[in-house]
């Protein structure tokens, strides 16, 4: 079991050089300053602990909730006839019913301030982006 566990999180690590290390790469540091750089990337790294936290909390306490309330079961049961009705239907017919927009525009408002700004307080929002779009692991 050890060695599954080590075998996938190496292959789990290729999606992470390929997809959020670019996304690291453009975080914009002062690379003049080793203070600031070592500050501006301790920020991107908080942002990141931060988005991954408050996702945490909210699925923990969902899930919390629903096996309190007994329904856990039930709700797997619906969730993965949804996601089996997903596949079933055409994209034509799902993509009517968009609900995703408004994270798709917290996130597009996340990327468009980590990109115009220079300053440290630019490296949290680009954190928070890390963790909703590479948030894989």
């Amino acid at each position: 079991m050890l060695v599954s566990a080590l075998i996938l999180g190496l292959l789990g690590s290729l999606h992470c050089v390929g997809m959020c290390g670019p996304i690291a790469f453009m975080l914009p540091v002062d690379r003049s300053n080793s203070f600031k750089k070592v500050s501006q990337i301790a920020i991107y790294h908080f942002g990141r602990l931060l988005a991954y936290s408050i996702i945490g909390l909210v699925f923990g306490l969902l899930g919390k909730s629903f096996y309190l309330f007994g329904v856990q079961q039930q709700l797997s049961i619906v969730i993965g006839i949804l996601m089996i009705v997903i596949i079933i239907l055409p994209y034509k017919t799902i993509s009517k019913y968009n609900l995703s927009k408004p994270l798709y525009k917290l996130i597009s408002k996340l990327k468009s301030c980590s990109k115009r700004a220079r300053a440290a307080p630019s490296s949290t929002p680009c954190g928070i982006h890390t963790a909703l779009s590479c948030g894989r692991r």
